[in-house]
C-alpha cells in the first residue's frame, strides 16, 4: 500500500482487555467468588428443568473449561458464547444439554452471566483517564478481546454502566465472532470497521503471543503492557508499557513517528 492510498485510511488504536484495561478485583487470575456463584446460579437453573449435578462437579467444570478457552484462544480459536456453554456443561453429563433443550441451555447461559455482573471485574487504575485522552485525538478506538465465559452482551452491559462503552468506535469479543487472538482473522475484519488497516494501526496488550505477535503478523505496530507475561517474545513489541497509563505517550510518539497516517 502506497502512502497516498493509506492517507485515505483512518488510524487506529485497538486495545486488548484483560490485564491491560481492566483485571479481577481480588488481584486473582480468575474471581473465585464469580465461581461459585456461577456454579450456585447455574445448579439453580438446572433444577428448575429436573436435573441434579454434584456442585463441586459444576465447580471443577467452570474451572477447565476456563483452561480449555485459554488453550483454544493461543490456537487463535474460539466458540460463540453459547456453544462454550454447552462444552462446559458437557464435562459435567455428556447429555445434560440435550435434556435442558435450547431454553434450558438459554436459561444457563444468562445465568453465567448474572454470575459476571454481580461479581465484576474493575478497570485498572487510569485506564479510564486513557480511554478519555484517546477520545480527544484524530484516532478510532477499538477493542479485540480474547473472551470466555461472559457474553458479549453481557460485556456490553457492563461497560455501558462503568460508562466506558462510548470510549470506543467497536468492540470485537472472539466468543462473538469464533476466532481469537493472534488469528489475523479477528484484527483484520475490526480494523475493517473502523475504516483502518493494518499499517495506519497500533495494538496494545499484555500477551506477547496473542496480541503482540498477532498484531505484528498483521502488519500493525504493538504495543505490550508488561509484568504479567514472562515468555520470551517471538516478535519483539515496538513499544513497552510498564502499565496502561504510559499509553498517551506512546500513541503520541506513534502519532509523530508518520506511522498513523490519516486522512
Amino acid at each position: 500500500m502506497d502512502v497516498l492510498e493509506q492517507a485515505t485510511q483512518s488510524a487506529a488504536v485497538t486495545l486488548d482487555l484483560w490485564l491491560t484495561l481492566i483485571a479481577e478485583r481480588d488481584g486473582s487470575n480468575r474471581s473465585q467468588q464469580r465461581i461459585e456463584t456461577r456454579a450456585n446460579l447455574t445448579n439453580d437453573v438446572l433444577s428448575r428443568f429436573g436435573l441434579t449435578v454434584d456442585q463441586q462437579s459444576l465447580r471443577e467444570a467452570s474451572r477447565n473449561i476456563s483452561e480449555m478457552v485459554t488453550s483454544d484462544h493461543d490456537l487463535g480459536i474460539d466458540l460463540e458464547f453459547k456453544d462454550r456453554i454447552a462444552q462446559m456443561l458437557s464435562l459435567v453429563d455428556s447429555d445434560i444439554t440435550v435434556r435442558l433443550g435450547d431454553g434450558g441451555l438459554t436459561d444457563v447461559a444468562d445465568a453465567v452471566d448474572q454470575a459476571f455482573l454481580g461479581h465484576p471485574p474493575s478497570f485498572l487504575p487510569g485506564a479510564i483517564d486513557v480511554l478519555q485522552h484517546l477520545e480527544t485525538l484524530d484516532i478510532k478506538v477499538a477493542l479485540i478481546s480474547n473472551t470466555g465465559l461472559t457474553s458479549p452482551t453481557a460485556y456490553r452491559e457492563w461497560f455501558d454502566a462503568e460508562g466506558a462503552l462510548g470510549y470506543f468506535d467497536h468492540l470485537t469479543f472472539s466468543n462473538e465472532v469464533a476466532c481469537a487472538k493472534p488469528n489475523p482473522g479477528i484484527f483484520c475484519p475490526t480494523l475493517e470497521k473502523v475504516g483502518s488497516v493494518p499499517e495506519s494501526a497500533l495494538h496494545i496488550g499484555d500477551n506477547l503471543l496473542t496480541d503482540i505477535s498477532g498484531a505484528a503478523n498483521v502488519g500493525m505496530k504493538t504495543g505490550w503492557i508488561s509484568g504479567f507475561d514472562t515468555r520470551e517474545p517471538i516478535v519483539n513489541p515496538d513499544y513497552t508499557l510498564a502499565s496502561i497509563t504510559e499509553l498517551p505517550t506512546v500513541v503520541e510518539h506513534w502519532m509523530q513517528s508518520g506511522s498513523a497516517i490519516t486522512a
